[in-house]
């Protein structure tokens, strides 16, 4: 008879072999916007049509910064991004800064966390979204779930940031990343973990070093105590340039409302959107 650990050992073995399978052959993989972060990942990237958690283990943490790079690199084959805000943490002219294009993007203002649950659910089985961002700070085992099903059936890529909290916390997100805080005398450093990989037990962590301005690696990244390599005042994008001028600062363009942001969704469908190639094959009409 075998030891429990044996056993329990060789039960994992045997669902990362049944998880396996339900990978395509040739099924193509999107890349989270880090080259570090995709060489963690089997096949060098994530894929679609699935969710994936960013764990925050304390604020600053950057893990809400790492999810958003995801979604711009779902977003460049086409489709919409939906930003779940019930937070009101968003500035859309910040993302601007980033190189968005915010007319691609539906910003969502839940009133309420069942608001919010219905929001994540239609958006994110929506053909014509490429990714669904935002911060989820509860979701039990049925609604998240759904979820799953959900950008299973559509295509697209659900970027759930969350608690350290929900690290002890069963899950259906394909792919878990733990993003801790690291000290740093200029820029925003990070120690990012791969806890979950579904289908492949994926393990392993990098550091990493952010410039804030201009959502970019500092490169080289500096070992621990010395300052980061960023960018000069002169190369750092200006305030006053167009670009940060979104006709969001002027025009109020939140959802609130379930109608809105059907209407929306609706729109973003019918934009097409290619999605690779494999068996989760979705092209919007």
């Amino acid at each position: 008879m075998l030891a429990v650990p044996e056993m329990v050992e060789k039960l994992r073995d045997r669902i990362r072999s049944v998880e396996k399978s339900r990978r395509g052959p040739g099924e193509a993989v999107l890349s989270t916007g880090w080259p570090p972060l995709d060489e963690l990942l089997p096949g060098g990237g994530l894929r679609r049509g699935t969710l994936v958690e960013w764990l925050a283990a304390g604020p600053g943490s950057g893990a809400a910064l790492l999810a958003w790079k995801a979604a711009q690199q779902a977003a460049q084959e086409g489709g919409a991004i939906v930003v779940l805000d019930r937070r009101r943490e968003v500035y859309p002219p910040a993302l601007a800064a980033w190189g968005v294009d915010l007319e691609r993007v539906i910003f969502v203002q839940p009133q309420s966390a069942r608001d919010e649950g219905w929001a994540w659910d239609q958006a994110l089985r929506c053909p014509g979204v490429a990714a669904v961002w935002g911060w989820v700070d509860q979701a039990d085992g049925q609604l998240f779930r759904r979820w799953q099903l959900s950008v299973e059936t559509s295509g697209g890529v659900g970027l759930l940031v969350r608690s350290g909290d929900a690290r002890t916390q069963p899950t259906w997100a394909d792919v878990r990343w733990w993003v801790e805080p690291q000290g740093a005398a200029t820029g925003r450093r990070m120690r990012v973990e791969l806890l979950r990989c579904r289908g492949a037990g994926g393990s392993g962590g990098v550091e990493l070093v952010l410039d804030e301005w201009t959502g970019q690696l500092c490169d080289p990244a500096p070992k621990m105590g010395l300052a980061p390599k960023i960018g000069t005042g002169t190369d750092r994008p200006d305030r006053s340039q167009s670009h940060f001028r979104s006709p969001l600062e002027e025009e109020q363009r939140y959802v609130t409302h379930p109608r809105p942001l059907a209407a929306q969704l609706a729109r973003a469908t019918a934009r097409p959107r290619a999605t690779g190639t494999g068996p989760m094959r979705h092209r919007a009409v």
